[in-house]
């Protein structure tokens, strides 16, 4: 029985999940459909709008769930395509615990739509009090992130690109926003943020990281023409790029 079928004939709960249950009662769900067979390795899962629909909870919490399965290895995400069930799904179902999973996933989740809605105001600010000195700085990083895509030199890449933003919070020349992108940055050495970073919001592919490479230069390039509002909307994009869940594309 296929993954629909099977979530579209189960009984009907009468309590209402919580809020913490919801990410869970999707991935049990798709682990029970991989345990029965319904859902094989290498089989396309069906997109998060779908699974919202199937499993009766938010997109949010579909996300929530698909983050964590990520980090359990039970499925990978291809952009621009959808998430598969891997070849060793059937492993690291035994071998992850769910709720570490659902726990470190929902903390990424949170962790970037706080980053989103801080830098894509912080930059209006720096966008007021940019100066050539800055410029300057903002092309020396981007040049370094490109010269390390080219080289394929990850770790590199990820030191710059975070340079590159606790830079936008020193150029607002406010001590307090510098201290707030320091705490997002720790908060970015977790080991459960790199691992969904390396898995899916800056995977490790060169034409990944060269696109990302031109969105911060359409950053630099806005906060340079002293445009504050279309800097901010090229921050957010920059944040939503990945957020939305590339299962999204295609049919179901």
């Amino acid at each position: 029985m296929s993954l629909g079928l099977r979530w579209m004939v189960m009984p009907m709960a009468f309590e209402r999940l919580s809020e913490s249950n919801r990410p869970r009662h999707v991935i049990e769900g798709i682990l029970s459909s991989i345990q029965d067979g319904s859902l094989k390795p290498g089989e396309r899962l069906p997109s998060e709008a779908k699974l919202a629909e199937l499993t009766g909870v938010g997109r949010t919490s579909v996300r929530e769930a698909l983050a964590a399965l990520r980090l359990m290895d039970v499925i990978e995400t291809r952009v621009g395509d959808g998430s598969y069930i891997r070849e060793t799904a059937d492993r690291a179902i035994v071998s992850n615990g769910i709720a570490q999973a659902i726990e470190q996933s929902g903390e990424a989740l949170q962790l970037q739509e706080a980053r989103a809605v801080f830098e894509s105001g912080m930059v209006r600010l720096v966008s007021s009090r940019w100066t050539p000195a800055w410029e300057e700085r903002f092309r020396v990083l981007l040049d370094e992130m490109h010269r390390t895509t080219s080289n394929e030199q990850y770790n590199e890449f990820i030191r710059f690109h975070r340079e590159f933003h606790l830079a936008l919070a020193e150029a607002t020349e406010n001590a307090i926003l510098v201290s707030t992108a320091k705490l997002f940055l720790e908060y970015m050495d977790h080991e459960g943020w790199q691992s969904m970073e390396r898995q899916f919001y800056l995977p490790n592919r060169v034409e990944l990281l060269a696109e990302s490479v031109n969105l911060h230069r359409g950053i630099a390039a806005a906060l340079a023409s002293g445009d504050g509002a279309l800097a901010a909307q090229r921050m957010l994009d920059h944040f939503e790029h990945y957020e939305h869940d590339s299962t999204d594309c295609g049919s179901a």
